[in-house]
């Protein structure tokens, strides 16, 4: 059996998390990936986690200041379908590189480039570093901690979602050389990543926000609690829907409180923050009169979403990892048998395949030059089984004979039937729709729940979609959504395992309508294993997979961040353009699985990797970070946090700080200073409380140092109206009906050949009619449709 990315070769160039995780879900699906390192090699090639992130590829040496190396990086380019470049702003033009350089010479060639900032603005050449773009943007300000001042951020959430929409932008640029003949450049950043992770801020992002004068939200520190146990651990709570609210409180005998005559908004609004507390105090005594293994059995047989919490690499062994195939055991020559995880999706007909390990700087020199004997004609065009290669496709429309496409939005003409709930899925569509893909949103009459967020109700998964209101329980609203899934190419659900047999929209009746249709899972937990049917929310994976033990720092309680709904919707959509091109290859559907908690272990992919000896990176329980290099410090007034990788970055943060250290035989060499990493930490912050931080910023960034500022920004006035968000279009002021015109987050992939226009989001049932006409019902037809309630919207009761 073949897999989905058999035809594809990809060229890697540059360094980092982001650029290596989205060569690496190319090659774990059969695409020939290839690292061109410089001599001496990547700079991060010793950093954690490049064990996976470079998995299944090969290496070649090229010095691309050189004449010869660049002719041969270039002849190697006119053989490729996609380049992956991650260098800093202006570096790929000074080697003769760029996009301009090579589309006249590979003019099918699609050039993906991952910056930290974005390419304009004010901020752009800042160094693209995860800490400094979480510092930057306010990010480690927003955080709890614990102790005042921000906190460190250790997940690298900016990187993983660069990788994938790196992953999705790459490949719907293939998608679209299909049928243009042509290749094109796509940008995307870390910044442009981290606003997917915004869910709602911004009012451009709210359909309704009406004043609750005097009442207080309780969502997160109740239906959201990290709970503590008997036993002095912790249980993270995910009872948000009203029914496993009910759950929860019955299972602790605390029921009456629904019946409370203050508290008729809870567990959304309390009238007090007196109150407020009173209720979380309540709940937690009563949680610690039983161990976490007792709560868990309980809540386990009376349906109440709780999640204990794992380290990452306790969570690979998990039989929820291994049922679901996402343990992998690899043999490396250097460090010997490791576990990682698994692959990003499960595909029924092109299984992933988790090949050799990563490779070994310049192993593969003399067969990739060898390539270099090949025809430009026949570039891209390795043996797939069936169908042509997207190269061979692409030339198919190149000849003097063939009519010249016009530009257009890369994934026009793909139809996506979205039926999923809350943000992790539906977002997946919304990446997509802003790619150009026609998403018919399926909703029931009260809307997806997700539209109601805590008192208000929520768009940013809506935006650019067609929103029809279906009765799935009804003969006619399953006939309607069958006539749907009759016209479409993907459709996407994240029910649990009963539920879409019980509407009629499971694999086996939608792939017998359609026997081209990609059918998604886009589940939490899989559709195997024990927890196959537990309720799933984006604090579960927070828990299980390790994110809240690695934030959390050292010897402390762990810790609840809300990132695992936008990390699946970001892993869910590179998925699906995987699934894409194989149906493209191959004339044939099939089925997808992705869940939320492997989206999550990629993010933390450094700390679930196993092997004998290894020592993983840990957050110090003052929460500042790794390491003296790589920490927040306290200055005279406020606080700098600082970033050092680079042997050229340690000279010059001496230089400016305090010349001794370059000299002093403790910190001479990387080595010396990992050992003595504390009296580093200790000297350091000593010298840095001699001035302000904004004064330590400006001195440290003109000598090239990363150290920024990283209190006194709030991160959503940054993400909405900073002027380097908005010139770089990751902020964009827009109209949605019934609300004023304002700031919401933009697109978060640029494609070169045709720009994202600024689309409203859907609202519930807002296309009903268009759509039904679209599948051919008459007007009478219609309206008896909405008559018999099958297609009327109701809303979703917003409490008043």
């Amino acid at each position: 059996m073949g897999q989905a990315l058999d035809s594809m070769r990809v060229l890697e160039l540059g360094s980092g998390m982001a650029g290596a995780m989205a060569g690496m879900v190319l090659a774990e699906n059969g695409a020939d990936v290839i690292r061109v390192e410089p001599p001496g090699g990547d700079p991060e090639r010793e950093r954690p986690g490049a064990l996976v992130w470079h998995r299944g590829k090969r290496s070649i040496v090229l010095d691309l200041r050189d004449a010869e190396g660049r002719a041969r990086f270039v002849a190697l380019a006119q053989r490729a379908d996609g380049l992956i470049e991650t260098l800093r702003p202006g570096a790929a033009t000074r080697l003769g590189v760029d996009y301009e350089a090579l589309a006249p010479i590979a003019p099918r060639l699609v050039q993906l480039s991952i910056t930290g900032f974005g390419e304009r603005g004010p901020l752009r050449d800042l160094p693209g570093y995860e800490g400094i773009v979480a510092a930057v943007t306010g990010r480690m300000a927003l955080q709890t901690g614990n102790r005042p001042g921000p906190i460190f951020t250790p997940v690298p959430i900016a990187s993983f979602g660069a990788a994938m929409l790196g992953v999705e932008g790459l490949l719907a640029a293939l998608h679209a050389r299909r049928t243009t003949g042509r290749g094109q450049r796509v940008h995307t950043s870390l910044l442009h990543a981290l606003s997917v992770y915004d869910m709602t801020i911004g009012y451009g992002n709210r359909t309704h926000a009406a004043p609750r004068p005097g009442l207080v939200y309780g969502v997160m520190r109740v239906c959201f609690m990290t709970a503590p146990t008997k036993d002095g651990r912790f249980i993270q709570m995910c009872s948000r829907q009203p029914h496993l609210f009910r759950n929860w409180l019955e299972a602790m005998g605390l029921e009456a409180l629904l019946s409370e005559p203050d508290l008729n908004h809870i567990p959304d609004l309390f009238p007090s923050e007196a109150r407020l507390a009173e209720v979380v105090a309540l709940i937690e005594g009563r949680m610690r009169t039983r161990t976490l293994d007792e709560w868990m059995e309980i809540f386990s047989s009376k349906d109440v979403g709780a999640d204990p919490f794992y380290s990452a690499g306790e969570f690979l062994d998990h039989p929820q990892a291994k049922e679901n195939g996402r343990r992998q055991v690899v043999v490396d020559p250097k460090v010997g048998e490791t576990i990682q995880i698994g692959p990003l999706g499960l595909f029924s007909q092109t299984p992933s395949r988790i090949g050799r390990p990563a490779p070994a700087l310049g192993a593969d020199q003399a067969a990739v030059l060898a390539l270099l004997g090949e025809s430009v004609a026949s570039a891209g065009s390795r043996e797939s089984d069936g169908g042509s290669s997207a190269a061979s496709v692409a030339g198919s429309h190149a000849s003097a004979t063939s009519p010249v496409i016009p530009p257009r939005r890369p994934l026009e003409g793909v139809v996506l039937i979205d039926c999923g709930y809350f943000y992790a899925t539906p977002f997946a569509a919304t990446l997509l729709a802003e790619a150009g893909a026609k998403i018919v949103k399926v909703e029931p009459a009260e809307g997806d729940p997700g539209r109601r967020n805590w008192t208000a109700s929520y768009s940013k998964a809506m935006v650019g979609k067609e929103s029809i209101v279906v009765d799935l329980k009804t003969a006619e609203g399953r006939a309607i959504v069958h006539d749907l899934v009759a016209r479409a190419d993907v459709f996407l659900h994240n029910f649990r395992p009963g539920t879409p047999e019980r509407l009629g929209i499971d694999d086996a009746t939608l792939r017998g309508i359609n026997p081209r249709l990609l059918y998604v899972y886009g589940s939490c937990f899989g559709s195997r294993g024990p927890w196959s049917h537990k309720p799933g929310f984006h604090s579960s994976p927070n828990a299980i997979v390790g994110p809240g033990v690695i934030e959390a720092g050292s010897g402390n309680p762990p810790q609840n961040r809300t990132y695992a709904d936008p990390a699946s919707a970001l892993a869910t959509a590179a998925a699906i353009l995987v699934g894409l091109h194989a149906r493209e290859e191959t004339g044939r559907g099939q089925s997808l699985e992705t869940t939320m908690l492997t989206s999550m272990a990629y993010a933390v992919s450094e700390w679930s990797l196993r092997y004998a000896g290894k020592r993983d990176r840990e957050v110090d329980p003052g929460q500042h970070g790794f390491g003296a290099l790589h920490r927040l410090y306290e200055t005279q007034a406020g606080w700098l946090f600082l970033e050092v990788h680079r042997e050229g970055e340690w000279r010059a943060l001496c230089e400016v700080v305090d010349p001794a250290l370059a000299a002093d035989v403790r910190f001479s060499t990387p080595a010396a200073r990992r050992a003595n990493d504390d009296a580093l930490a200790t000297v350091l912050g000593e010298r840095l409380r001699g001035r302000d931080a904004e004064a330590w910023q400006t001195l440290l960034l003109a000598a090239g140092v990363p150290a920024l500022r990283a209190d006194g920004i709030d991160h959503a006035a940054f993400m909405l109206e900073h002027p380097h968000c908005r010139a770089n279009g990751i902020a964009v002021v827009a109209q949605q009906p019934g609300t004023p015109l304002s700031a919401r987050a933009g697109p978060a992939i640029e494609f070169g050949e045709h720009p994202t226009p600024i689309e409203p989001a859907a609202e519930l049932g807002g296309q009903t009619v268009q759509v039904l006409r679209w599948l051919g019902r008459s007007e009478s037809e219609i309206e008896a449709l909405a008559a018999r309630g099958v297609t009327r919207a109701v809303g979703n009761a917003l409490p008043s």
